[in-house]
């Protein structure tokens, strides 16, 4: 039995490796001893030297403490790393693009608004040099044209603040493009014209409450060897150029026309005044000024008559002019 016994001892050491004092307190044991007690004595000397279930708890315990410190740790990182939650991102988002929007928006309740006009210019002395708004970050195209609406090409130009104006030309057209660096700056420029020995000068100005965003600057005159009008063209009167910029002049009446999509005329002063794409035959105009375009759009002062010839796209028409309703134009000059 004794035998059996350390055997199973021996065994058991084996398998829970070899480190375990299985043997440390084993004695020898007179022959005379009896056997029940040799078993009990052995039997109890194993439970002392091993406790396997305390053991197994033990370490499912350091695991279980192991698993929470790891985890502790990685929140941790996740805290130091993303301190946000994805709500307080998306709201912080929002605030940024706003105050983007705030610091890109000009000064004022309201964005300036954009307008394109024909300026007419005169080289007469005495006259007065026109003023071109800028805005402040937008563009401003210049067209310079003649009396009859050719483009006239520009072959220089001297601005007098250019930290304050930013002035592009491609040299191959009558087109300047103007830009402004601040929020509030004056100054003036000088443009030759191609076989002009008068510089044109405008008035360049920031931070009005409009800007022109494509100005026709028409001068009074035609370029030097324009064939097509030899003549020297009179000025044109100032209401037949708010007529271009689509302003009738005060107290003006629209006429009703037997083919309203060919012109548009009104009474004013005791003549008539007219809009159109089409060139006048009939009867002879007292004054005309000119538009930009393909085909440019015409301004014509006339007589009063009942009926009109005109030449639209290569063909003769009779426009017959009839009174309108009778209501004045109420827009100012």
């Amino acid at each position: 039995m004794l035998t059996n016994t350390l055997k199973t001892l021996f065994i058991t050491g084996f398998l829970l490796g070899s480190s375990f004092p299985l043997f440390a307190d084993v004695t020898v044991i007179p022959n005379n001893t009896n056997n029940n007690d040799i078993n009990n004595n052995a039997a109890n000397n194993f439970n002392n030297q091993i406790n396997v279930p305390t053991t197994i708890n033990a370490a499912t315990t350091n695991s279980d403490n192991t698993q929470g410190i790891n985890a502790t740790a990685f929140q941790k990182l996740l805290n130091d790393y993303f301190p946000l939650s994805p709500d307080q991102i998306h709201q912080f988002k929002n605030v940024v693009a706003s105050q983007q929007q705030i610091n890109a928006a000009p000064p004022g309740n309201a964005p300036p608004e954009g307008t394109s006009t024909i300026i007419p210019v005169t080289l007469k002395p005495g006259g007065i040099m026109p003023v071109i708004r800028i805005g402040s970050g937008m563009i401003t195209s210049l067209v310079f044209i003649d009396a009859s609406g050719q483009v006239w090409p520009v072959t220089s130009y001297s601005i007098g603040d250019p930290s304050s104006f930013n002035v592009q030309w491609d040299k191959k057209s009558g087109v300047l493009m103007i830009q402004g660096e601040k929020l509030y700056a004056q100054t003036n420029i000088g443009i030759m014209l191609q076989g002009l020995d008068i510089p044109v000068m405008l008035n360049l100005v920031l931070g009005q409450t409009q800007w022109d965003y494509l100005d026709y600057i028409q001068l009074d005159q035609n370029q030097p060897g324009d064939t097509n009008t030899p003549n020297p063209v009179a000025p044109a009167p100032s209401y037949l150029t708010d007529l271009l910029n689509g302003l009738p002049p005060q107290g003006s009446t629209q006429m009703n026309l037997s083919d309203s999509t060919v012109a548009q005329v009104w009474s004013y002063q005791g003549q008539y005044i007219m809009l159109t794409k089409a060139t006048l035959l009939s009867p002879a105009y007292t004054s005309k000024a000119d538009g930009p375009g393909t085909p440019p759009l015409h301004a014509y002062a006339f007589p009063q008559a009942p009926e009109i010839l005109v030449s639209n796209m290569g063909s003769i028409e009779k426009v017959i002019i009839t009174p309108g309703p009778g209501t004045s134009n109420a827009s100012s000059n």
